[in-house]
């Protein structure tokens, strides 16, 4: 318990930090911005490239990982998508972003540092794995059913694989599984360099999470928000662990418990910038990520506890 206390205390205790500068009014929404594009651009790649180039590790591509979790994404998208559509009676182009919100995990900004501390860099190549392809299936489900054109669906994936290029995060995942693939070893001084940008990506990116906490939540998308937290943060991780359970395919522990956290975690702050650009489910999304990341703060902790001492 003592370990599970000494990695998550100090995680969410960043995050609610910036909560409180914000109610203060010390930072504002453009503070938080101006933190969030700090840690997209300038300290969350290397930290990805740092962590994925200490692990060492020669498996960098495990078909038996990445499939059971892409499947149960999809059940996830498709269950989120049939509950908005049929039983809340909301639109297509709303059912999809609410089924990216009961889908998407925060991965860059709290899924990265936390697997990382909980788990060593060893860590870095299955949660890298993970948000590379995620990524590509959650955007391209959504791409799909918000434009509603079938016909020109292979152009906006192409385009969606070019966008998807340009995250940096993405960009420091694959660069770094690309030079342990070929084993290219990096100057020490520009390895130093690196390394010391990826330290401040823990606490920048978790302070502006906690800046963009603090708003108000609609009255009116409650009974969307509880559906939406039932299935990101309980029915997802519990699917994970069931699916390889259940298959008990020969995939590294490790591995497991990284996705099955990566599974536990809130919406991700990348759901509101989708909302924003389908103009769709905006306000509901803001609330959802607000909602999740609060409830988060005892069942992440709680299911990490189970990984270390019972899995």
């Amino acid at each position: 318990m003592y370990n599970v206390l000494s990695i998550t205390l100090p995680f969410f205790a960043l995050i609610f930090l910036g909560t409180f500068f914000s109610y203060k009014k010390v930072f504002n929404n453009d503070s938080a911005k101006t933190l969030t594009k700090f840690a997209l651009f300038v300290t969350l790649p290397p930290f990805m490239f740092v962590n994925i180039v200490k692990s060492s590790s020669k498996v960098v591509f495990d078909l038996n990982f990445i499939i059971p979790y892409e499947i149960i994404t999809i059940i996830i998208l498709i269950l989120g998508f049939s509950v908005s559509y049929y039983f809340l009676k909301n639109s297509i182009k709303v059912s999809s972003i609410f089924a990216l919100n009961s889908a998407y995990p925060n991965y860059g900004y709290m899924g990265l540092p936390l697997c990382i501390l909980a788990f060593s860099e060893k860590a870095a190549i299955p949660i890298s794995i993970i948000l590379i392809v995620d990524s590509i299936v959650l955007l391209s489900f959504v791409s799909l059913f918000v434009n509603n054109n079938y016909n020109n669906f292979f152009m906006s994936f192409i385009k969606l694989i070019f966008n998807l290029l340009r995250n940096p995060i993405l960009l420091g995942s694959i660069t770094g599984i690309f030079f342990i693939s070929f084993d290219i070893k990096l100057h020490i001084i520009f390895f130093d360099f690196l390394n010391l940008l990826a330290k401040a990506a823990t606490p920048t990116a978790l302070f502006a999470i906690g800046i963009n906490l603090y708003s108000k939540i609609e009255k009116n998308s409650f009974n969307q928000i509880i559906y939406v937290t039932l299935f990101k943060l309980f029915l997802h991780p519990l699917l994970v662990f069931l699916i390889f359970y259940i298959l008990n395919l020969s995939v590294d522990i490790l591995w497991i418990k990284v996705a099955i956290l990566c599974a536990s975690l809130p919406v991700a702050g990348n759901v509101f910038a989708m909302s924003i650009y389908y103009n769709s489910f905006i306000k509901e999304t803001s609330s959802s990520i607000m909602i999740t990341t609060l409830i988060a703060t005892f069942t992440t902790p709680l299911v990490l506890l189970l990984l270390l001492n019972y899995y």
